[in-house]
């Protein structure tokens, strides 16, 4: 029989806005700050993980899962590789560390992710005379290729909403929600718990409280003249860390550790790049196919809030109530630091299951650039 898999811890630290508080902090130094204390306040043999799994998209490479448990009290024996699945790439680093527990290739697994936009690295294409001058810098890698092209995601995403007839005000207010369900959240502490400090930093620094719809208007299109995404309706640039401890039944049984949370299943899936911002729907589609439940039966959904229009037609296409999405609001208010944010959700979507107790399953859902979703379902269990 295939072994449960558990969740027996999850943190994140503090999301930082691009070029603020995080600017002098690689990403690896994030990252081993939060293995550490998490690993101190579980309780944990560093000896006992048997890997590091975690994503990231933007530091250009290295290996940085390996950098952090370098920096970090595992030992050197320690194994670890780097996901980039994009804004994903967290969320498929859970994917794959469950996998390995399944297959009883491991006991007890770091996953996550790590991101620094702010210590990102340029990176210049190679002239392709030998003597060719002024390379070009890219703003990012090319995400897609052949007859699907290279769509930019603002591009994108402004095809969605004129897909879907999702107008600049219903995103406008979408954003407004969010960022007014995280002030009201974080007023009554719901994020004390999730959030680990470093440096004395323990406040997502990119929330703007007292937003208004009105304040939203006021703001330029971003990526088309007269266009419907603004920076006020899209998620911020951001750095931050985010981990979960994964274990197997056994590890649990031999351990006495009780977890709280099982993880029941995940769903990776491809589509059209033009349509990105659909994957979410997609993915959960798949999910929930995968394990003969209803959407009725879901709780709780965190779907990263890459732009409002991203969630709006995913909602639409999934017909998925809005009193269950990202109730304490989403990266549009406290950001998306890309190779951290499935973590991020997992620990958010956590903290949501247990503020009631009939409160059982949930799921979180991201997509991903180049034409990708995934989604991953928890379940609260009182026992092991």
């Amino acid at each position: 029989m295939s072994e449960k898999v558990f969740i027996i811890d999850s943190a994140r630290l503090a999301v930082g806005r691009y070029g603020s508080v995080f600017k002098d902090n690689l990403p690896e130094e994030l990252g081993a700050h939060l293995l550490d204390a998490m690993l101190e306040r579980n309780g944990i043999d560093a000896k006992e993980i048997d890997q590091i799994i975690l994503g990231n998209v933007v530091a250009g490479g290295g290996n940085v899962a390996r950098k952090v448990g370098l920096l970090s009290k595992l030992p050197v024996t320690t194994p670890a590789v780097t996901v980039d699945m994009q804004c994903s790439s967290g969320l498929e680093a859970i994917n794959i560390a469950r996998s390995k527990i399944i297959a009883d290739d491991a006991d007890l697994i770091v996953c996550g992710g790590v991101e620094s936009t702010s210590r990102a690295p340029w990176q210049m294409e190679k002239p392709h005379n030998l003597y060719g001058r002024n390379p070009r810098v890219m703003a990012r890698q090319q995400l897609s290729t052949g007859e699907y092209g290279d769509p930019d995601m603002g591009y994108a995403c402004e095809r969605l909403a004129e897909k879907y007839e999702i107008s600049r005000l219903r995103q406008d207010e979408f954003a407004c929600n969010s960022q007014n369900k995280y002030e009201l959240a974080k007023d009554l502490g719901i994020f004390d718990k999730e959030i680990i400090e470093f440096d004395g930093i323990n406040q997502d620094e990119c929330p703007r409280a007292g937003t208004t719809i009105e304040k939203l208007a006021k703001l330029r299109s971003a990526f088309e003249k007269n266009g419907t995404i603004t920076a006020g309706n899209c998620c911020p640039l951001n750095d931050g860390a985010g981990l979960t401890f994964l274990a197997s039944q056994s590890f649990c049984q031999e351990n006495k550790i009780i977890p709280k949370f099982e993880v029941i299943a995940s769903a990776s899936v491809g589509i059209d790049p033009i349509d990105f911002g659909l994957g979410p729907a997609v993915a959960i589609e798949a999910l929930l196919k995968k394990t003969n439940i209803s959407i009725n039966d879901i709780d709780r959904f965190e779907i990263n809030e890459s732009f409002a229009a991203q969630v709006l037609a995913s909602m639409v296409v999934s017909n998925i109530p809005s009193e269950k999405v990202n109730v304490s609001g989403g990266a549009i208010a406290f950001g998306h630091p890309f190779g951290a944010s499935g973590t991020i959700l997992i620990r958010r979507l956590i903290t949501e299951l247990e503020r009631e107790e009939s409160l059982r399953l949930g799921i979180v859902a991201m997509c991903v650039g180049g034409g990708q979703g995934s989604a991953i379902m928890i379940k609260k269990v009182s026992n092991v």
